[in-house]
């Protein structure tokens, strides 16, 4: 009985030690730090490419510990089921979201006017 206790211990312990500290890293609220608005001069007028920028400030990122991500966007929300890959890839319900990596969350959107990058910190 006591080798099947202290078994049990071990095995307790060292999955605390197993911690993943990346996955509580990214565990909180995030904001707009960063509006990379990469689009067609030629196409597109200075006024819509500043207006965007604007609106990808009011973004904010929740990132809960039951691994659930909300989106809080300027048009709405969205909310689905994180899982970081060990490459900092960030999918939620199978779907790539952005990038983590360096303490920050990275998003791309590719549309037919050009590209948007946001770059999240945490709160």
């Amino acid at each position: 009985m006591k080798k099947r206790s202290f078994l049990l211990f071990g095995l307790a312990l060292s999955l605390t030690f197993c911690h993943d500290e990346a996955s509580d890293s990214i565990i909180g609220t995030w904001q707009t730090d960063k509006v990379n608005v990469q689009f067609d001069e030629q196409r597109n007028t200075p006024a819509l490419v500043k207006q965007i920028g604007e609106m990808e400030k009011q973004n904010s990122i929740v990132v809960s510990a039951d691994s659930t991500l909300t989106f809080n966007g300027l048009y709405g929300g969205t909310n689905g089921r994180l899982h970081l890959t060990k490459e900092g890839t960030m999918l939620v319900d199978g779907v790539t979201f952005g990038q983590w990596k360096e303490g920050q969350i990275v998003t791309q959107t590719d549309s037919p006017l050009g590209k948007v990058v946001v770059t999240y910190r945490k709160k």
